[in-house]
C-alpha cells in the first residue's frame, strides 16, 4: 500500500468514528428527550389527580358549610336559636350600639 492510500483510508476510519459518535449522541439524545416526556406526562397526571382531588375536597367543605348542615351540628350540640330579648342590633354606618353590644354581652354571659 501507498502512503496515499493509508492516509486515505485513515480519514475514511476517522471519517467513520465521528459518524459513529455523532449517531451514539443522537441516540443518547433522543433517549434523553424520550426519558423527559415521560416525566412531564407523569407529572401532567399527578397535577391532574391533585386537580380532581381539589375539586372533590371543594365539594366536600361547600357541603359541611351549607346552612342546613351548620344549623343541624349546631342544634346537635344543644345551641338554640336566641330569644328576642338577647337579640341586640347594631348600627354599623354610625357604629352606634357596639358598647351597648359589649354590655349586653357580658350581662348575658354572667345571667
Amino acid at each position: 500500500m501507498t502512503r496515499s492510500e493509508r492516509s486515505y483510508k485513515a480519514k475514511v476510519l476517522i471519517y467513520l468514528l465521528i459518524l459513529c459518535v455523532l449517531m451514539l449522541c443522537v441516540i443518547g439524545i433522543t433517549a434523553y428527550n424520550a426519558k423527559i416526556q415521560y416525566d412531564i406526562n407523569s407529572m401532567n397526571t399527578q397535577i391532574s389527580e391533585t386537580q380532581r382531588e381539589i375539586q372533590n375536597l371543594q365539594v366536600q367543605i361547600k357541603t359541611a358549610a351549607n346552612i342546613t348542615n351548620l344549623e343541624s351540628r349546631a342544634l346537635a350540640l344543644g345551641l338554640t336559636y336566641p330569644e328576642y330579648d338577647q337579640i341586640v342590633y347594631l348600627d354599623w354606618q354610625t357604629g352606634e350600639g357596639i358598647e351597648d353590644f359589649a354590655i349586653a354581652l357580658r350581662e348575658s354571659a354572667y345571667h
